[in-house]
């Protein structure tokens, strides 16, 4: 069993010379589904542009994994804190 996710773009899902059409040529079997991650954020991008707490949430839930992500320290504390709800 395999699958194939890609970004919706015309150049990648094109029925004629996409890559789903390459795809399809070798496999006949392969079905294509549109990236639901792509989705997911279409909708949020149209929901944070028209509500300002929403997009006020996206921007500080990015700052905090930018400075979560930046420092080792701070990561290996917050893994180790993980590890010891999990257990």
């Amino acid at each position: 069993m395999r699958g194939q996710g890609y970004y919706g773009a015309s150049t990648m899902s094109c029925e004629i010379n996409g890559l789903k059409a390459l795809i399809l040529r070798q496999n006949g079997s392969a079905y294509y589904v549109q990236c639901f991650a792509h989705q997911l954020q279409l909708a949020l991008i149209a929901i944070a542009e028209n509500h300002v707490h929403i997009a006020f949430l996206f921007s500080m839930v990015n700052n905090v994994i930018n400075v979560v992500g930046a420092s080792c320290k701070c990561r290996d504390h917050l893994c180790e804190m993980q590890s010891a709800k999990i257990i």
